[in-house]
């Protein structure tokens, strides 16, 4: 994710899109504002946001003319369900007398939402987003070791500003380095929308199935987890965001 910025300025070189900006006249960049989740949502969920929003500003020279791109993104986690994993993890540690204070090394649901804006308030064609949201899923696959993460459906979500827009879905298996937890089964929807003279870009990954601790002399299930009813809870969040 933290690529977003280096693809936007390879997109913009290589758009004709410039070439209106520039000779319009129109260099002025808006401020990237937050795309928030509703708080409501949030608290209906159990999510909740880590940390500040992350600004970025990124200058380019074009023709001699400097093309500014204003973005902001948030990190939300499902806190509710991270919350279950450490708790189930706690009682399997007691009850096989286990050291208590081994990592977790899986949180729960991340969502992460970015809007990126223009100078002119001008939204990046279509084409632009698909790549840099690919360039995404690629970038996201390797900060979450996440395996053969591919495209498996679409589904339409009507977002907050009443639009319906097409959700990719992603399947994949994580793993990890300690190798005291086994693989785990991941789904994530990925979706971008153009909302008030910006682009949305919405990523979301779930834990799906079991979590199984694997050590020396012990082999059990810390947890069971819903994929498909966790993409359900980020695709009702996914809808309220503006």
């Amino acid at each position: 994710m933290e690529n977003v910025r280096s693809y936007i300025i390879r997109f913009l070189m290589i758009l004709s899109l410039l070439a209106l900006v520039i000779t319009s006249g129109c260099l002025e960049t808006p401020d990237a504002t937050p795309a928030k989740a509703s708080s409501d949502a949030l608290s209906k969920y159990g999510f909740v946001q880590i940390g500040d929003v992350t600004y970025n500003t990124q200058e380019e020279a074009i023709s001699g003319k400097a093309i500014k791109i204003n973005t902001a993104m948030i990190m939300y986690h499902d806190e509710q369900l991270g919350q279950e994993i450490l708790e189930d993890m706690h009682n399997l540690q007691n009850q096989s007398n286990m050291q208590d204070d081994m990592p977790l090394p899986i949180t729960g649901s991340q969502l992460m939402t970015l809007r990126v804006v223009l100078p002119g308030g001008i939204s990046l064609p279509s084409s632009a987003i698909s790549r840099m949201v690919d360039s995404q899923v690629d970038t996201l696959a390797i900060q979450k070791k996440i395996e053969n993460f591919t495209k498996v459906g679409t589904r339409k979500i009507t977002v907050k500003d009443g639009s319906t827009i097409t959700a990719i879905t992603y399947e994949g298996m994580t793993s990890f380095d300690d190798g005291n937890i086994a693989p785990i089964d991941v789904i994530g929807i990925i979706a971008q929308w153009s909302s008030s003279n910006s682009n949305i870009i919405v990523i979301g990954v779930v834990p799906d199935g079991d979590i199984n601790l694997k050590m020396e002399t012990i082999e059990k299930t810390i947890i069971t987890i819903d994929g498909e009813a966790e993409i359900e809870d980020i695709l009702e969040l996914i809808k309220t965001v503006e």
